[in-house]
């Protein structure tokens, strides 16, 4: 498992992205609903908040920033999860970039995604 990125949830991407490629240098990829930016092997994550995955527990008193962390079997790691009793806050997901992704609550209510990136 690596630690990869911080995801922030905005009403507005490409006003937040500006504002980091302007504070860390380099051009962001993506668009108004995903973007992301890499900074010496760190990726800033640019989420719209009104997403289908996100919406519901952002407007209900989740945190606007989320811990991503790369797998190497996104499924294998929700059913170990899982085991565990952690907190799932959806089932793994493809998404319209590439990646397949889940996220769940750490015990103070801390989002973390876990992902496995497209496939090359």
């Amino acid at each position: 498992m690596k630690f990869t990125d911080i995801c922030f949830i905005t009403l507005d991407v490409l006003r937040l992205r500006g504002f980091y490629e302007a504070v860390f240098g380099g051009k962001a990829e993506g668009d108004e609903v995903h973007s992301a930016l890499k900074a010496d092997g760190l990726y800033f994550i640019f989420m719209a908040e009104k997403t289908d995955v996100f919406y519901y527990e952002f407007t209900h008193g989740m945190s606007n920033t989320i811990l991503s962390f790369n797998v190497d079997d996104v499924d294998a790691e929700y059913q170990r999860l899982q085991a565990l009793g952690v907190q799932m806050l959806c089932e793994p997901t493809t998404h319209g970039w590439g990646a397949r992704s889940f996220q769940c609550k750490d015990p103070d209510g801390n989002m973390l995604n876990f992902r496995s990136p497209p496939k090359e």
